[in-house]
């Protein structure tokens, strides 16, 4: 019966076939409005077709140039000019296949991905709609190097893998109606290139299918930052939705860290004028004002900038004045009022820097699974799929 009620709880958040698929369709270079990129092979072999069509065969040097032309794309190498295609896909022969994509219009870095790509247009043909096929443990690879970095230890990337992954199948249909299923950009999980990171591959295979769920047995909202500034916070003060896991948690581990501690120094003049105009701060009160540039968070997070009568949520400050974190306190000094900060990012789940520090004392990832997410369990979807046939 609980193995059950696991598997309708999955099926709330996305169909079957989608949960144990091994491999999926993610769209690259997303917010890039590219109109010419070359393709090339990194390793093994690609066969190439045109509108369902075998073009060439794998035998054929792999270095292409395609170029949108009215509603068309055009494949050229470098001796000729091949054809016109409404669309193309790039299919490897091996399983280790990888290959780049150098964007020329406009100029662009080299970005690396494995097994295939279809290549198209969007619905107004005025750039290309690249769209991945890969296996999901190798996208969950490159998006572990993409939120990460490479200079971390295997322990976390065993447990930012889990997260990446548990992420993905909780949003694994976002973009269906747009003929994908996830994007490349933090609107899904960063997702920059291939991982070519030993231990970071190794962290996504020792972890192959390890999802994490809450205490009703649906998979959770598995929200990570770079830095809490010392705590965490709750879901409902951020996103105004409550959870049993995602609570406020005391964190010393990433207070000494490289995003624990920032400042921002913005005019008074500029400061008045925002509280006045945007928010009907009376700034001619002088003891408003004196409130307005002596606020502190002392005892830990704060929600509102003020108290009492007029109360301003500090995640709108931070976005008016891009800031770090809404973790700061605010001063004044001379002409100017100074944001002392503390943390990077929204602050809700898994601290990285503090995860990171955690690894390298020696906790296991679940120990530092449970030290940010309360009351949650890992479950193994091979085990899933064994008991959906009961």
């Amino acid at each position: 019966m609980r193995i059950k009620k696991i598997i309708l709880s999955f099926f709330f958040f996305a169909s079957f076939s989608s949960i144990f698929a091994t491999s999926l369709n993610v769209r690259i270079l997303t917010t890039k409005v590219i109109q010419s990129f070359i393709f090339s092979p990194i390793t093994g072999t690609y066969d190439v077709y045109g509108d369902g069509v075998l073009l060439l065969n794998s035998d054929t040097p792999g270095i292409f140039q395609l170029t949108i032309e009215k509603d068309s794309i055009i494949l050229k190498t470098f001796e000729r000019t091949i054809g016109k295609y409404a669309s193309l896909k790039m299919k490897s022969k091996q399983l280790d296949g990888a290959f780049k994509i150098k964007s020329v219009i406009p100029e662009g870095k080299v970005r690396t991905y494995e097994d295939d790509v279809t290549i198209g247009l969007t619905a107004d043909k005025k750039q290309f709609l690249l769209i991945n096929n890969i296996d999901i443990e190798k996208y969950i690879a490159g998006v572990v190097e993409s939120e990460s970095g490479t200079r971390t230890s295997l322990e976390y990337y065993k447990l930012q893998s889990i997260l990446c992954r548990t992420y993905l199948l909780a949003h694994i249909n976002r973009h269906v109606l747009e003929g994908y299923q996830v994007c490349d950009d933090v609107h899904c999980q960063a997702y920059l290139s291939r991982s070519v990171d030993a231990d970071i591959k190794k962290g996504v295979y020792d972890t192959k299918g390890l999802v994490v769920v809450d205490d009703d047995l649906n998979l959770i909202t598995a929200a990570f930052h770079s830095n809490c500034g010392g705590q965490t916070v709750a879901s409902q003060d951020v996103w105004a939705t409550p959870t049993t896991y995602l609570k406020s948690v005391k964190d010393t581990f990433c207070l000494r860290q490289p995003h624990a501690k920032w400042k921002r120094t913005i005019p008074m003049e500029d400061w008045k004028a925002y509280l006045q105009l945007k928010h009907k701060y009376p700034v001619d009160d002088s003891l408003m004002l004196n409130n307005a540039t002596s606020f502190t968070q002392t005892y830990g997070r704060a929600i509102y900038f003020t108290d009492k009568d007029l109360k301003i949520p500090l995640k709108i400050i931070r976005a008016d004045f891009q800031l770090k974190s809404t973790y700061f306190s605010v001063e004044q000094e001379g002409e100017s009022v100074l944001f002392n900060g503390k943390g990077y990012g929204h602050g809700v789940g898994l601290c990285q820097e503090g995860a990171m520090r955690q690894a390298k004392l020696n906790r296991s990832y679940k120990e530092i699974l449970n030290f940010y997410y309360k009351d949650v369990h890992l479950v193994d979807l091979s085990a899933l799929n064994y008991f959906r046939q009961e």
